[in-house]
């Protein structure tokens, strides 16, 4: 459905503004982190991190605070957000692995995402940072939307890190954080008199945390960060790691400052949308565990069995989803509305004023669609997917509906305790209480069950 960016202003936001350019005219970036969850920004609660360029990105804008991923992990969460359709509809489980297969990885190369689109529409389009959807020719981003690709398919070192760089393989010196940001504000340069669609998909929060410059690692030495308390975790060791992400956080702030500053100079702001959407979250200390859709438990300073436990808790699988919108646009809006990182599709589409080809059947949906129907998007069901492959064999399956939360397991090969669950995240927001066999919950639990197999059908999602 197109909208024009006046009735957007009008029934969404009820601001005053005088539109300069067409919905065509915009131009658009997407900016993904890897690994963040969404507690460690300001403006989703968090008063000790350090995050003003992303607080003031969500001022501008609408922040989601009930926004989920369609994975919790990497490759089939960011494969969903680019095609609008769930992991299983594309061809990936797990995330992609460094093996002897590996080169035979990936989506589907038939795949359209929405860079191809607006690329047909005459938009200059590209990819900054990370990719990890495949390797092979067919499944390189250059073929599937991205004119220009400056980075990376999988692992990469925090500093000095070997990138492709338009067709090249070459060592960049410096941090990632700020090589991305460099290569992101020269494509903003070459292309400012032109219509773009950027994605900058940083390493940034992930993994070693401690390895940023020391800028970010002074910004936090002296945050004392709430953290989980467990018994038998050592707290002063989960606090360290916590601020260490927090310098991680910090880093991946201060270069979305640089872009957003580059917008400013470039006075681009008014006629560019920003969209910052999480890849999945991340658990560190929390339900005694660490690490993303798989997770180890936490003993003393140590983590048993790592990433050998799949899971579906909000604290994967709950995301930041925070749209700028064009300067004029002034507005702290703040929606409760669920929705999920695959609508990100759908939503670019209709801000730009263009259609979604109906032979494409994506599932994403319009986010200002559903805010425009608040009274009726709020009982929305939002599903997600996780195929364990890489560190066992399990299938999660899950849906959420007016706050009720169902995960099912499927093909399970783990301990007889990790059974299925059903939270009531109104009531139990940190899912310690699993109700999954109260009998309070039974009907609930049988219409949630009967809903996400009629879902699973329904997008031909064979768990096997």
């Amino acid at each position: 459905m197109k909208k024009t960016l006046l009735l957007f202003a009008i029934n969404i936001l009820l601001t005053h503004s005088n539109f300069v350019y067409s919905a065509n005219d915009y131009n658009v970036i997407l900016i993904v982190p890897d690994d963040h969850a969404r507690r460690t920004i300001g403006v989703y609660g968090n008063k000790a991190a350090i995050t003003p360029n992303l607080d003031k990105i969500a001022r501008h804008g609408i922040r989601f605070d009930n926004a989920y991923a369609a994975a919790p992990v990497c490759s089939p969460s960011r494969a969903a957000m680019l095609s609008g359709k769930y992991p299983s509809q594309v061809g990936l489980k797990d995330f992609l692995m460094l093996n002897d297969n590996y080169e035979n990885q990936g989506i589907d190369p038939n795949t359209v995402l929405w860079p191809k689109l607006l690329k047909d529409h005459g938009y200059v389009t590209g990819l900054i940072g990370k990719w990890h959807l495949g390797t092979d020719g067919n499944r390189q981003p250059t073929n599937m939307g991205f004119e220009h690709f400056i980075g990376y398919d999988q692992d990469l070192s925090p500093y000095d890190p070997k990138l492709s760089v338009r067709g090249k393989e070459m060592v960049i010196k410096g941090h990632t954080s700020e090589i991305f940001t460099t290569y992101a504000k020269n494509f903003i340069s070459e292309n400012k008199d032109n219509k773009f669609a950027l994605v900058v998909a940083f390493r940034e929060p992930q993994m070693p945390w401690e390895k940023v410059p020391d800028i970010d690692l002074q910004a936090v030495k002296d945050i004392d960060p709430e953290v989980p308390d467990y018994e038998g975790t050592d707290k002063e060791w989960l606090k360290k790691i916590t601020r260490n992400n927090y310098a991680a956080v910090h880093a991946l702030d201060r270069s979305i400052g640089e872009i957003y500053d580059h917008l400013s100079q470039n006075d681009l702001l008014k006629k560019t949308v920003i969209f910052y959407v999480g890849d999945h979250g991340m658990l560190i200390g929390h339900h005694n565990a660490f690490g993303r859709g798989a997770i180890g438990v936490i003993s003393g300073n140590k983590i048993v069995g790592y990433e050998g436990i799949a899971n579906l808790y909000e604290e994967a699988i709950k995301i930041p989803f925070i749209v700028h919108l064009p300067e004029e646009e002034r507005s702290r809006l703040v929606s409760e509305v669920p929705v999920s990182n695959i609508d990100v599709f759908p939503t670019i589409l209709s801000y730009l004023g263009f259609d979604v080809p109906s032979n494409l059947e994506i599932e994403g949906r319009d986010i200002l669609e559903l805010i425009e129907n608040e009274a009726e998007s709020m009982h929305r069901s939002i599903y997600a997917q996780y195929s364990m492959r890489n560190f066992g064999n399990s299938d999660l399956r899950m849906v959420i509906k007016d706050q009720i939360k169902l995960v099912k397991r499927f093909n399970l090969k783990a301990k007889d305790h990790l059974v299925d669950e059903l939270y009531d995240l109104k009531s139990d927001p940190e899912e310690k209480n699993n109700l999954i066999k109260n009998n309070d919950y039974e009907q609930k639990k049988s219409d949630l069950e009967n809903q996400l197999l009629n879902w699973m059908k329904r997008i031909d999602d064979k768990v096997r």
